[in-house]
């Protein structure tokens, strides 16, 4: 038995999110169906990050055991061959026996972009905000989540996370114009938290007088601002 780490694309525009669901179309059950046509045996393909309704990856990380004889780049060309136009598998490597994707992960990056002029072409991509930021108040509010903490303000009551402490290990606001992308990389995220950061990080770009400090204090949902819409979030890389 072989074990194979995938690096994945996807366009999530399309898809109800990463797991697998009846009669539903996802990014899981797409790999799971392409891996059994590919290597002609049924797999579970692992990912590093749920990514949910909308959201798209660019190096998403997936990893399935196999007995299957093909080579990595034969497999690679096999699988983009019966997966749908929207996903793309970037790379296939061997890994250890018994490496997890999800479990093996020491890090996740996502980025949340914003585009600050209206847009025809990249409106399922990115987030138009409209008017003027005070982008220093906005980094200066970052500043007060790094490290590690209890995220319980930025995630939903049904997260069924044991713990909502995560280890938020950088926080950056990089603007090239027309776009600001919010990037945060940590060693998990809970349920929609970095939709939730991005929302209340927009109330300090728009002046409203708030402290990060104490929003995260509060441990309360409601002193966060709006849960941003899923189409403008990236999963961007997973370290190991």
């Amino acid at each position: 038995m072989r074990t194979f780490k995938l690096i994945v694309e996807y366009d999530g525009t399309d898809f109800r999110g990463w797991q697998m669901q009846p009669f539903t179309r996802t990014v899981q059950g797409e790999l799971c169906r392409a891996v059994e046509y590919a290597t002609c045996e049924p797999s579970v393909v692992t990912g590093a990050g749920r990514t949910d309704s909308g959201v798209h990856a660019v190096g998403q990380v997936a990893s399935f055991s196999s007995e299957t004889r093909l080579s990595p780049v034969v497999l690679r060309r096999a699988l983009n061959g019966w997966l749908p136009w929207d996903i793309r598998v970037r790379s296939v490597e061997e890994a250890p026996g018994g490496f997890s994707a999800r479990f093996d992960a020491k890090s996740r990056t996502y980025h949340y972009i914003f585009i600050r002029r209206e847009t025809a072409l990249w409106r399922n991509h990115y987030y138009y905000v409209k008017g003027n930021l005070d982008l220093r108040a906005m980094r200066d509010a970052l500043g007060d989540l790094v490290g590690e903490k209890d995220f319980t303000t930025f995630t939903t009551a049904d997260d069924g996370s044991r713990t909502k402490r995560c280890d938020l290990l950088r926080a950056e606001l990089v603007e090239t114009p027309p776009l600001l992308t919010l990037s945060l990389t940590a060693d998990r995220f809970l349920h929609h938290m970095v939709r939730s950061i991005a929302g209340t990080l927009l109330d300090f770009g728009r002046g409203k007088p708030l402290s990060m400090a104490d929003i995260v204090a509060a441990r309360d949902s409601s002193r966060a601002g709006q849960t941003l819409p899923p189409h403008a979030l990236y999963l961007m890389s997973v370290r190991y």
